[in-house]
């Protein structure tokens, strides 16, 4: 198994939060840990098309093979912490 802890700032730029591997699925838990809202989904998320994580909640996804998920504010200083957990083959 794998584990691995990330803190992102998140704002109006689109970024990366996590990328599964080409052999395994990703179980990743993010909590907005700020008094901003945030949205994820895929490369063209935006504020009215993501998923939205409110302020001081936490979401969890699966990832699958060689995906990527991403994430965006429509301010500037919210912050993210995930959680990224994969059982290895």
């Amino acid at each position: 198994m794998t584990f691995e802890s990330r803190q992102f700032v998140i704002g109006t730029a689109v970024i990366a939060l996590a990328t599964a591997s080409a052999k395994n699925t990703h179980e990743i838990t993010i909590y907005n840990d700020s008094n901003k809202s945030i949205f994820v989904g895929g490369s063209a998320v935006t504020t009215a098309s993501g998923f939205h994580i409110p302020a001081s909640n936490f979401r969890e996804f699966k990832i699958a093979n060689g995906d990527i998920l991403y994430a965006v504010s429509a301010d500037v200083d919210g912050e993210a912490h995930t959680y990224d957990f994969q059982v290895d083959p």
